[in-house]
Parts: C-alpha cells; structure tokens; sequence
C-alpha cells in the first residue's frame, strides 16, 4: 500500500471520530435532557482529545511527507494532502488539555447560554463566556497562522481570509447597505408584517416545512429534520444530514425560512462526489461558501414571488383565517420587508449585513483590544443604535441571541460573505439558466440543485473558496453583485 492510500485511510477513520463527536452534539441539542450536560460535556472532550491526537501523531506527519514524494498525484490528491497538512499543522501546535478544555467549556456553556437567553440574563453566561475567550485567545497565540490574532481565528473559517480583507470588503459595504436602508424607510407605502404575526398552528408549520424540503429534494433517506433552540445543520457521516429548526406560533418566518436555510446547508453536504465521501473533502471549501448556500435557497429563493406563487394557495389552504383577504402580493411583501430589527436570524437581506458587521467589530476588540465581558451588553446595544438605529430592550435580543461565542470566534463574517458569494453565483446561474424562476412557479426546483450540484456541491474542498468562486463566475469576490441585488429586488417592492 502506497504512502497515499495509508493516508486516505488513516483521515477516513479521523473523520469516523469526528462524525460521533457530531453524534454527541447534535443529540445534546435535540434529545438531551437538560442535567445530563455534564456527562455529556466529558463525552465530547474526550472525543476531541482523541481526535487531536490521532491529528497530530507521528504517523499522520510521515504519511504527509510520504505521499508528498510522490509522482503522478491527481487534484483530489492534491487536495487531500493539502487539508491533510493544514490540520496536521494546526494540531501539532495545539495542546491535548487546551482542545479537551475548550470542548468541555463549549458544551457546558452552551447550556448556561440557553439558560441565560431564556431568562434574558446576562450574568448567567458571563463566566462561561469570559472562560472562552480566555481560552480562544490561548488557541489563537499557539496557532498563530495570521497576522493577527483574530485572523488566525478567521482563517479556522474562512481559509486565507484576513482581518484587514473582510474589513475592506464591510468598510465598502457598511455606507451603501445604510443609504438602501434609509431610501426604503423614506417610502410612505411599506409592506405590512402584521399578516406574519397571527397564532400560526405549529403543527400545520411543521408539516409545510417537511413539504417544502421535500420539494427542494431534500433526501429524507439520508436526512432528517428535528426542533432546536437554535436551528443548525450537521453531518453524521457522508450519508446522514441532520437538520433543525425552531417554531414560534406568532411569527410566521422562523420555522419556514429556518428550515429552508438549513435545508441549503444540507443539500451541499448531501452533494459531495462519492468519491470524497468520509474524507476531509466532505465538507463546504469554506463557511462563506457553505452560507451561500443556504442564503441562496433561503433568500434568492424562498422570498421571489414566483417561489410563493406556487406556495401561496398551498399556505393559504392550512390557514385559511389567517390568510383571508391577503393577495400573494400582500404575502410576498410582507416577507421581504426590510426595516431595523433586534434579532440577526430574522433580520431581512439587507439589514442582515449590519448585524454581522456589529459582531465583526466587536468580536476583534475581544480577541485582540482587551474588551472586557462585562462591557459587551452595553456596546452591544451602543452599536445596535449606531447601525441600525435601534436599541434592545433587554439581553435576549441583545448580546445573547447568538449561541455561536461557545464554540468560537469568527465566525460571523462568513454569514455575511455567504450573501456576496451567493449574489455572484446566483447572477452566473441566471445567465444560463435563465428561466428557473419559471420553475420555482411549478415548484420545480431540480433544474438549480443540479446546477449547484455540478459547479459548487461535488467538489467539496477540493478547490479553495477563491479558487472556486472564480471557477465558476470568472473573477474574484465582488461585493457589487449583493448590492446590485438588493437595489433590484427591493426598490420595486417599495415602489421605488
């Protein structure tokens, strides 16, 4: 056996370790009784710490520099070695007892977090916060693969991306997002939410939402849906997708465009190329990447008017009070609202931007400007006034919305670069594809799976998110393409 098929085998079982640590997490979030969070934090150290050493042991370092002598590699080798290099590289630089320590602290504080957010308590959270950024800033001195301190935390997810590039890309943004805003509220004829925010019947919303996932093709064969606080999607081997969702009964939007995001997520995973199936490959070539995905099935799709011309009679059958007297038009309108809001999830396309810049900010003065943890509430609500006008009225919709803090540190920005890679794909796609919003009124949506499948899905990590993002568009990353967007879909629906 040849130096790179040990290799392949040797990651095949690091990625089986892996899939059961997702086992563990994703049953914590779904099925698990609330006291038994310590046991369960215990587990998933343990798992980390066995993960990490298989990573960094003397066997994967040979088999590297094994298999980079030799000749005649393909691309999916290549790429292998590459990502194989990269954790390897990272680990050896990490401590066992800091990775089991940070997994412990995750999972411990991730319980406080929901305790903290259902009582809108701050204090709760605070020393489980101010332990993990404790021990992030530890991980990020001991990585230290950027040039600063939070790029190295960025670059866990976003590969080679920088601070200072992310803030050139907001710094652009910030001005030209605020100006849309400020034009749209200036209309007098807004759309109206309040059709949004009846008593929707939460067994009817789940049902439509296993529906329209269906529809969407996702394969309940190898993936299920179940409820969490905080929606998410996770991958228990290459051939089980799990995804969550949450359902509020006085707004509309939370499971149904929940769902739909989490469903984006879930068709990139379940679209991997079987021959990277259990490898490090299997897997979104970034969190940008893999958030354009989701946004794109979320937003570019689930709000057009032609998505919900075919789903508008479906609705307006289960809830037939609910909806009496309302036009698709009124619906589609109200779901495509843009105007300041507390919570990020709900937040619309355009405002969404803004919540994540408020989080960039603020997460580099923690990692690198020493901000302490009891000042975060307060400039939370400091910079919600400054970029969106508003002010929380109390934590939950504050500073502990977002469970993302228990498991680190940027990660935020990707949501954000999740909406420009979506924009300049979408573009490319309609060039052609041009007429797949005729699909989406005969809720055929296979057209643009396949689309997807064949130029981002397969691929996995096989090509880096620049490499790729130009392989299939033709250039770099260009924000334009978002707000081009933006000003096109909205200015109509406000009559602008």
């Amino acid at each position: 056996m040849n130096a790179m098929k040990e290799l392949w085998e040797h990651f095949n079982e690091i990625m089986r370790l892996y899939y059961i640590e997702a086992l563990l997490g994703w049953d914590q979030q779904v099925n698990m009784p609330k006291g038994s969070v310590k046991g369960r934090a215990e587990q998933i150290a343990l798992m980390r710490s066995l993960i990490h050493s298989r990573i960094k042991s003397d066997k994967t370092g040979k088999l590297i520099k094994d298999a980079e002598k030799l000749d005649g590699l393909s691309k999916i080798d290549l790429a292998m070695i590459r990502e194989a290099k990269r954790e390897y590289d990272q680990a050896t630089k990490i401590p066992d007892e800091l990775v089991s320590e940070i997994a412990r602290t995750s999972s411990l504080g991730h319980i406080e977090w929901e305790k903290a957010r259902e009582k809108s308590d701050f204090s709760i959270f605070k020393p489980y916060l101010e332990k993990i950024i404790k021990l992030r800033i530890e991980f990020a001195e001991k990585l230290d693969t950027g040039p600063t301190l939070y790029s190295t935390l960025l670059d866990l997810f976003e590969p080679g991306a920088t601070y200072d590039w992310i803030l050139k890309i907001f710094n652009g943004m910030k001005p030209k997002l605020v100006k849309i805003v400020d034009k749209l509220n200036s209309v007098s004829d807004k759309p109206n939410q309040s059709i949004l925010k009846k008593n929707y019947d939460p067994e009817k919303q789940w049902q439509l939402s296993l529906d329209i996932i269906k529809k969407l093709n996702f394969d309940f064969n190898t993936g299920r849906q179940d409820k969490a606080t905080h929606p998410f999607t996770t991958s228990l081997s290459s051939i089980d997708t799990r995804i969550t969702t949450r359902i509020r009964e006085d707004y509309l939007p939370d499971c149904l465009f929940s769902t739909i995001h989490e469903c984006g997520h879930a068709l990139y995973q379940m679209g991997f190329k079987e021959e990277i199936h259990e490898t490090l490959l299997a897997e979104g070539c970034s969190m940008g990447i893999h958030e354009s995905q989701s946004r794109m099935w979320e937003n570019f799709v689930g709000r057009s008017k032609e998505f919900w011309t075919y789903w508008y009679p479906i609705f307006q059958n289960a809830f037939p009070e609910n909806l009496k007297g309302y036009s698709m038009e009124d619906f589609h309108r109200s779901i495509n609202v843009v105007e300041p809001s507390f919570i990020r999830v709900d937040a619309d396309e355009v405002t969404y931007g803004l919540h994540v810049i408020l989080r960039f900010e603020l997460e580099k003065m923690i990692i690198e400007d020493n901000l302490q943890v009891d000042e975060l509430p307060g400039l939370w609500n400091e910079k919600m006034e400054e970029l969106l006008g508003i002010i929380p009225p109390n934590d939950r919709e504050g500073v502990l919305q977002d469970v993302h803090w228990t498991s680190g540190f940027g990660y935020f920005p990707s949501y954000s670069l999740g909406n420009l890679y979506a924009a300049q794909i979408y573009k490319d796609i309609l060039k052609t594809n041009p007429s797949l919003p005729q699909d989406y009124e005969k809720g055929e949506f296979s057209n643009l799976l396949n689309y997807l499948k064949e130029n981002v899905h397969q691929y996995g990590k096989i090509y880096k998110a620049p490499d790729l993002i130009k392989k299939i568009t033709g250039e770099d990353l260009n924000p334009d393409y978002f707000i081009k967007y933006v000003e096109d879909k909205y200015y109509p629906i406000y009559g602008i």
